[in-house]
């Protein structure tokens, strides 16, 4: 009587620890993708406010007209040297020393900025400002292992999607909150909330060190072995061609597509900004959806992505040769559909190549796609600066034979 009561007991106490073994992973699963996705959606704040409060700074601080390119770009080229090193400690030390150090400094960074003197002048806003950059290098391949370390190998594109969705979230909210909040209550204030927020996201990333790592101790291992054949491996240069023409693309839209809204089809700038804002969304939400469900696998990756690639390319071309808006918003919005392929395709791959050099990797990765994001807007600019010069040179050739015509008449 007792014996079978004590069998019938015994399955109840197997599921139920299972549910806490499945309940404690979900909790580690969850506090590794909110605390990269806040690492990331605080880092694109800190990066991109200082555009919309740099009226303010030059009316305030009196930075003259010819420092401003320098400024603004003074971020970027910090950011660039530190995202290998970043990559590097996070395999080695872990994903959440990397994000609590960066973070912790950053904060450190911008509060020097509220309280740096007017008369020390534009330049060390420019040295601060490249600071934070090679502080915040470490933040994308940090994620990357973290999300490795923290997420169960199924759920892993799902929750690299979010991280990703979490910095373009950053990125919005730059563009619009900090000239709000500089209005009301000054623009020390902003840059007081972001270290808050900053200082917050170190302190719960050191949370995350008690956490239990999977697989931790074998990867670890492993870093004493080769790393140049996985990282110049033929898997590896696709990883790096393909986030080097995702960012050429993005940033070419996003510096040149407002202005081919208002001077080719004579729009106001608003509604090219209601175009650009449907385009981030609409490219957000399709990489969530899709890396939720990430139904392929591991094993058609490249296959996803290069049908992603092919299909954007073919509503690229037809959004550039829209005859309306209208047409030219339809096609800019299949394009950001298509970019869910890519959750499901080569983003996973940075932590599937080689799991025990996703930091490594992303930061080889992310280092060469922002060089080919640096490049792209430029690129652009020379070949439109070109092309309108050979229209005026062929209308002032119209005009001088128009002339030649008059004369001889």
């Amino acid at each position: 009587m007792h014996d079978s009561l004590l069998e019938r007991a015994t399955p109840k106490a197997d599921v139920t620890k299972e549910e806490r073994h499945c309940r404690a992973v979900h909790r580690e699963n969850m506090g590794a993708v909110l605390t990269a996705s806040l690492a990331r959606f605080v880092g694109s704040i800190a990066r991109l406010s200082l555009g919309p409060l740099l009226p303010l700074l030059s009316l305030e601080l009196a930075f003259p007209a010819e420092s401003k390119p320098a400024l603004l770009s003074a971020y970027s080229s910090g950011y660039i040297l530190t995202q290998v090193a970043g990559g590097f400690f996070a395999d080695r030390y872990g994903a959440p020393f990397v994000l609590a150090f960066t973070s912790a400094a950053s904060a450190i960074v911008l509060l020097s900025l509220t309280s740096a003197p007017g008369e020390w002048g534009v330049a060390w806003w420019i040295r601060l400002y490249a600071s934070l950059g090679l502080l915040a290098g470490p933040l994308f391949p940090a994620s990357s292992v973290a999300v490795k370390e923290g997420v169960e190998p199924q759920r892993r594109a799902g929750a690299a999607a979010v991280v990703d969705a979490a910095a373009s979230a950053g990125t919005c909210v730059a563009a619009l909150a900090p000239a709000v909040a500089a209005a009301t209550f000054g623009w020390r204030f902003v840059f007081i909330t972001t270290a808050v927020a900053a200082f917050f996201v170190a302190m719960t990333s050191l949370s995350l060190e008690q956490a239990p790592k999977q697989q931790q101790q074998k990867e670890q291992s492993n870093l004493s072995k080769s790393s140049s054949k996985v990282l110049l491996s033929i898997p590896s240069l696709s990883l790096y061609l393909c986030s080097s023409c995702d960012n050429f693309c993005k940033h070419i839209l996003n510096a040149w597509l407002a202005t081919m809204f208002v001077e080719r089809y004579k729009v106001s700038a608003a509604e090219a900004g209601v175009c650009l804002a449907t385009v981030e969304a609409v490219g957000v939400l399709s990489r969530v959806l899709c890396g939720m469900r990430d139904p392929l696998g591991t094993k058609f990756r490249w296959a996803a992505s290069s049908a992603a690639f092919l299909l954007q390319g073919a509503f690229l071309f037809l959004a550039f040769n829209a005859p309306n808006p209208k047409y030219c918003s339809l096609f800019l919005t299949l394009y950001a559909l298509c970019t869910g392929g890519h959750s499901v395709g080569f983003r996973p791959r940075y932590f599937e190549t080689a799991p025990h050099l996703a930091g490594l990797l992303s930061g080889y990765g992310n280092t060469i796609a922002s060089m080919a994001s640096a490049m792209g807007p430029v690129v652009i600019g020379m070949l439109l600066g070109s092309k309108e010069g050979e229209d005026a040179e062929s209308d002032d050739d119209d005009d001088d034979e128009r002339c030649s015509w008059d004369t001889h008449q």
